[in-house]
């Protein structure tokens, strides 16, 4: 579908680090601009542009103007540092295109539609500026307060409040209908559709997940002559932690995935001991026994090792995300769209966070898969080819029709 490969080029452009990727964090002007042109892309569909407080993007089609009853479909136009232009961009752009495709059909179709149908663009994503992520989602969703979003800060000390405001996308539009269902349309980010050389994905939950932040505090010195046996490095306790996390989830064998992939030192001088230091560790599984018990096996050491070192250890943050169950009636309805479709679908559980497991806690929600070859992401050689976008894109139509049609 060209419009919707032009649409993906055009955001690309956006925020481009020139090796086929993209960075919009959160809040900067990248950002704005992106956001800035999917409200023209919002305006001159004939859609009705919100914004809501925390700078969730809603375009809403009017279908059945006599019901309050509204089916939401998107995902984000932020991106990691590294990010490719597939990840979050896709669901929006095709869902945008899919609401003026099924606004277009319910004008041809008079009396079908049942209920209204908006394309939505959430706020920070990927908390790839401000922690936790699926921040605009969670707001949206009632399990984050709006405060408590507002109050994020990034590693220079900036609110995310303040941010958006910077921004001009603190909005004050809540949306006026009542949320029913929402379909969220992402490539997989893995290679399991691609191994199975299957064309969709119906996501049936998501696995647990623990992400913690622990604070090593040591004593800051000189690196040359403070004698061995006195120093309290603080770097030296957070590497140890690092490799212990490996290590325990290596030795468990259970096929958990973890991460140690961000960390900041205090005060990041060659020539001065570290005496603060920051780690953020996760752990995931789909079971949850395994997360706990290899979180806590890896907390346990971790202690251990940095008192050994007459450091100080802290929790500066523990997320915990319980195993996640999506509607099951949507993974139905989209293995049901992609028979009649001619395509191959497969149900599988995701392992990456998105914002249909933070709306799946206020309304049902289904998420559609489309394969990303050698399953790389969070990289700019991220890619999808154009005829897998054009089927998702199919299924993801066919089954906002289905859904703003059917009886109840």
């Amino acid at each position: 579908m060209s419009e919707l490969h032009d649409l993906m080029t055009a955001f690309a452009a956006i925020g481009s680090t020139g090796d086929g990727g993209v960075c919009r964090l959160t809040g900067t002007p990248a950002d704005k601009q992106a956001r800035d042109l999917f409200v023209r892309e919002i305006s001159q569909r004939g859609l009705l542009p919100r914004i809501d407080p925390i700078g969730n993007m809603f375009g809403v089609a009017m279908l059945m103007p006599a019901s309050q009853d509204i089916v939401m479909v998107g995902s984000h136009l932020d991106s990691q540092p590294t990010g490719g232009r597939f990840d979050g961009a896709y669901g929006v752009l095709a869902g945008l295109l899919a609401v003026q495709a099924l606004r277009d059909r319910a004008i041809a179709n008079p009396g079908q539609a049942r209920r209204n149908l908006a394309v939505v663009n959430w706020t920070n994503e990927e908390g790839a500026r401000f922690q936790p992520s699926l921040t605009g989602s969670s707001v949206f969703a009632g399990s984050l307060a709006l405060e408590d979003a507002y109050a994020c800060r990034d590693g220079d000390g900036i609110a995310l409040g303040a941010a958006l405001d910077a921004i001009g996308y603190r909005g004050s539009s809540e949306l006026e209908f009542r949320p029913v269902r929402y379909v969220e349309l992402h490539v997989e980010q893995g290679d399991r559709l691609e191994r199975a050389a299957a064309d969709i994905a119906a996501v049936s939950g998501a696995w647990v997940t623990r992400k913690m932040s622990l604070v090593f505090e040591g004593e800051v010195a000189h690196t040359g002559p403070t004698p061995m046996a006195r120093r309290r490095d603080a770097l030296r306790a957070a590497a140890r932690a690092i490799e212990a996390l490996y290590s325990e989830v290596e030795h468990d064998n259970a096929g958990a995935h973890a991460a140690a992939a961000r960390i900041s030192v205090f005060p990041n001088s060659p020539n001065v001991i570290a005496g603060r230091v920051r780690v953020w560790f996760e752990i995931r599984h789909h079971n949850e026994a395994v997360v706990l018990a290899t979180s806590n096996r890896f907390l346990e050491r971790s202690q251990k090792e940095a008192n050994a070192l007459g450091v100080e250890i802290s929790m500066a943050a523990d997320e915990h995300r319980e195993t996640i169950l999506l509607d099951p009636a949507g993974v139905d309805l989209v293995h049901r769209v992609a028979g009649d479709l001619g395509m191959k679908a497969l149900t599988l559980q995701t392992v990456a966070g998105h914002d249909a497991l933070a709306i799946q806690r206020r309304i049902p929600v289904s998420l559609i898969f489309v394969p990303s070859e050698a399953g790389l992401s969070h990289n700019p050689r991220e890619f999808t080819a154009p005829d897998a976008l054009d089927k998702g894109y199919a299924v993801l139509t066919e089954t906002l029709w289905r859904m703003v049609t059917a009886a109840s």
